[in-house]
């Protein structure tokens, strides 16, 4: 079952989030990651967003997406999105419609 990374979040610094942003599509590819949208701002149609920055990347399950967050590759990035914004990440299973 597919799974999704989603993510909140607002760049505090541009310049060091640049060195992560590139940095991370590579990192996805081992573990069949795909960038499936990601915006900033993102449109609110309702509410009050509590981060203007939205992005989704798709697994081929929830493990595998651990296993990227895991990574070294990632780890040696992950600094750079710490130091320079904040986000909420959610993992969460692909929606099957009750049978």
């Amino acid at each position: 079952m597919a799974a999704y990374l989603v993510g909140l979040g607002r760049i505090r610094d541009q310049e060091r989030f640049a060195k992560y942003a590139a940095g991370v599509p590579p990192t996805l590819t081992p573990f069949s990651g795909r960038l499936m949208a990601i915006e900033d701002p993102a449109e609110v149609m309702e509410g009050i967003a509590p981060f203007p920055r939205v992005f989704v990347i798709e697994f081929p399950t929830k493990e595998q997406a651990r296993s990227w967050e895991a990574s070294a590759a990632y780890k040696a990035l992950e600094e750079h999105r710490l130091a320079s914004s904040d986000h909420v990440l959610y993992l969460i299973d692909e929606f099957k419609p009750p049978a």
